[in-house]
């Protein structure tokens, strides 16, 4: 009797030991399953176009940022407009706006009354380069994300610039201390032409410190603003457009088989008229010609009269 309360205190441990361990081996089931449905699940836009080379930032570098997207829209004149208003509200400025249409094919289909029907496949392509402070371009790119329909590419990029910077600084120094050497040695005493040696390479040493300056204010530009290419195209459209069916028109226009006899008989009348004038301009010809005519003819009625009495001479000749 005393046993059989131990055996029922076992089974009730062993059966609470196999619900534990369905338990544990159905977490992990789970976990893989709401892992596949978070890579299955689509990614945004805003996530498409977000990148760290559009936010890292160090005090101690400076980054030059460029980003490269095309993508296609609903309508892109409406979006590079939305893109220009987004562009200004974030104290950007566009630097090209290029939008042109391109003809895929155009058909025709006759509808009556002289009239056809035009239709004309046509696809419209954007390009724009905008410049937008560079801690905005996240930002810039995020607002703009609403536009795209679909993302064919991008491309993020950001370049430290610092030793660029650093080498057109000490570029200017240098170039200062060699003005300034030059400036010296153009006005020490010397010959003429040492002193215009001197002059030329003073004046040299200054057109190599504009230069540099102009670099180091365009990577200062490139720094401060960010460089965003956008290529934008949409789904092909077909317009159509009511024109004239020429063909028919000039069809119904043209007048019936007898009036066009009578025209050609007219015209070939003329025609000839006016061949024989142009014939007539040449009378030289023809009158050189008549003359030649009978010249030969003179001359083969001599030859067959001369060929008559030779026949008959020599008859004569032969009866006696």
């Amino acid at each position: 009797m005393q046993i059989k309360p131990l055996c029922l205190c076992l089974a009730i441990v062993l059966l609470c030991a196999c619900g534990k361990k369905e338990e544990m081996g159905d977490m992990p089931a789970e976990a893989s399953t709401a892992e596949s449905a978070a890579e299955l699940s689509p990614v945004s836009s805003k996530e498409q176009l977000s990148s760290s080379a559009n936010t890292y930032s160090d005090s101690t570098r400076q980054f030059i940022r460029t980003a490269d997207a095309k993508f296609q829209v609903k309508d892109v004149y409406k979006s590079a407009l939305i893109i220009e208003d987004i562009t200004a509200q974030l104290g950007g400025f566009v630097e090209k706006n290029a939008i042109k249409s391109e003809i895929a094919q155009i058909h025709f289909e006759e509808i009556g009354d002289n009239k056809k029907l035009k239709l004309t496949e046509y696809t419209v392509n954007g390009a724009l380069i905008i410049r937008v402070p560079s801690e905005k371009t996240q930002d810039f790119l995020r607002q703009i994300a609403g536009q795209i329909t679909f993302l064919n590419e991008r491309t993020f990029l950001a370049q430290d610039a610092q030793f660029e910077l650093l080498k057109q600084r000490l570029g200017i120094r240098r170039n200062q201390e060699t003005q300034s050497q030059m400036g010296k040695a153009a006005k020490s005493s010397g010959n003429a032409e040492d002193k215009a040696i001197a002059i030329d390479a003073q004046d040299s040493s200054k057109q190599a410190r504009d230069h540099a300056i102009i670099l180091e204010k365009e990577f200062a530009d490139q720094v401060a603003f960010s460089k965003i290419t956008l290529f934008l195209d949409q789904p092909s459209q077909i317009n159509q457009t009511e024109v004239s069916d020429t063909a028919a028109i000039i069809k119904q226009a043209r007048p019936n088989f007898f009036y066009r006899l009578g025209k050609a008989i007219q015209s070939g009348w003329y025609w000839g008229l006016d061949a024989s004038i142009e014939l007539m301009k040449i009378w030289p010809l023809w009158l050189l010609i008549a003359g030649i005519v009978l010249l030969i003819r003179k001359f083969r009625k001599t030859k067959k009269v001369s060929g008559i009495k030779s026949g008959h001479e020599t008859k004569i000749s032969d009866a006696e």
